[in-house]
């Protein structure tokens, strides 16, 4: 299937010209590099192991997996920016 397709069916969020491709995905990256690194990991673990998981275990796992992450100090450093209007400075604790 073409891209415009792709995207018609929900299968891709996105579509770029070839010649944008490269600066979108750049940007895309720079985004998820400023995240949390453990609600990266956490996030990429859940993905991975969701792919052979029923719907209700994927569910399980999502709501242990946020209740470790609000344990972590850049849980509450995410909250406080939020609050203080303020860009998040996160340290993977």
């Amino acid at each position: 299937i073409d891209a415009d397709t792709a995207k018609n069916w929900g299968l891709v969020s996105e579509v770029y010209p070839d010649q944008d491709v490269l600066a979108e995905a750049e940007a895309l990256a720079e985004k998820i590099c400023v995240q949390p690194p453990q609600a990266l990991r956490m996030t990429k673990k859940l993905m991975r192991d969701g792919t052979m998981a029923s719907f209700d275990s994927i569910m399980e796992m999502s709501a242990a997996l946020q209740v470790t992450l609000q344990h972590t100090e850049d849980h509450m450093e995410a909250v406080n920016a939020f609050f203080e209007k303020r860009t998040p400075e996160f340290k993977g604790k």
